[in-house]
């Protein structure tokens, strides 16, 4: 763990030209301390700005691992509403085409047939090898 302190006297702070600033580092932590002058319409502002290496890099591998997951998930999103719209499409279409009755029956009536057909002459010809 870094840390770093800064320890600034007011009056040193006052006396700090426009502009400059003190600072220091300490391993991955660092702090910066600028002085801004009063004007005619804002008052004197002191602005610290204090990082740490680490940190900064573990926010930014954040960031860019969010970043992945929203286009991932983005991604996934638009392929999950394209296969709705496919399948909507398919069920639509299969709807729109119901069986043919008559078919069907010519078809039940066909198979029949020729099962009839062929358990007849299967027995026809069990009875000749008989006798």
């Amino acid at each position: 763990m870094s840390s770093v302190s800064l320890t600034i006297s007011t009056d040193s702070l006052r006396s700090l030209p426009n502009g400059a600033s003190y600072s220091e580092r300490s391993g991955q932590a660092s702090v910066k301390v600028t002085r801004r002058a009063a004007t005619a319409e804002e008052p004197e502002y002191i602005y610290v700005f204090a990082s740490c290496d680490s940190l900064e890099l573990q926010c930014e591998r954040y960031e860019r691992q969010i970043r992945n997951l929203r286009s991932e998930y983005s991604k996934r999103e638009r392929d999950m509403q394209r296969s709705d719209a496919a399948m909507e499409r398919h069920h639509s279409e299969q709807e729109e085409k119901p069986p043919n009755g008559v078919l069907t029956s010519l078809k039940w009536y066909f198979y029949g047939l020729l099962s009839g057909i062929i358990l007849s002459v299967m027995f026809i010809v069990n009875l000749k090898r008989k006798n």
